[in-house]
């Protein structure tokens, strides 16, 4: 759970967030949100989403996973967040620095690469998307569906379940500073088409 003061995200008085079915129990919306997101990543080839690999696909990604919860789905946060003593990009911010990160990903660059050179631009790329975290909530889940779109694109398939959450998530906290864990995670999970 993040950390905001007086967030407008959630009910008052409560680290809730606001949600489309009024759940005000924090372990029933995990729940809810876990089983509705599972439904649509395994739909999301069917949804139409433009595969453009800028800004917009990421938007349209976390409109689509998350738009049957949150109103805010698919929208830059409006407010600062921390989690676990770590303060994410300032939100006024998030603008700016999604141009900078979606200007490092061109298809035809980076289809010239090698194998652990992509896997070092993708981790360069997942790193910058976790510091930035642009939405409230579902940023892991996003940039993670993002990831398996792009590497689609470059003939790779990802199997994220071959990773474990814990691990993922502690290596991509880790990355900030040193992404070697996170490296090795993909390098053993995606594989050539």
């Amino acid at each position: 759970m993040y950390d905001a003061i007086n967030s407008i995200y959630t009910y008052k008085g409560t680290n809730v967030l606001k949600n489309k079915l009024n759940i005000k129990s924090e372990e029933k919306l995990k729940e809810y949100e876990t089983k509705v997101v599972a439904l649509k990543l395994a739909s999301i080839d069917k949804a139409n989403i433009k595969r453009t690999f800028d800004k917009n696909h990421l938007i349209n990604i976390h409109k689509y996973l998350f738009e049957d919860v949150y109103d805010f789905a698919g929208k830059y946060r409006k407010e600062n967040i921390t989690k676990e003593n770590f303060r994410f990009s300032e939100y006024y911010y998030i603008e700016d620095n999604i141009d900078y990160v979606f200007n490092k990903i061109k298809i035809d660059e980076l289809k010239k690469l090698s194998f652990d050179e992509l896997i070092k631009k993708l981790s360069e790329i997942m790193t910058d998307l976790n510091v930035l975290h642009p939405f409230r909530e579902g940023n892991g889940r996003a940039t993670r569906e993002f990831v398996r779109e792009l590497l689609n694109e470059l003939g790779y398939d990802i199997k994220w379940f071959k990773i474990d959450y814990n691990d993922i998530l502690k290596a991509s906290i880790k990355a900030v500073v040193d992404d070697s864990e996170q490296i090795e995670l993909l390098k053993k999970s995606i594989e050539k088409k």
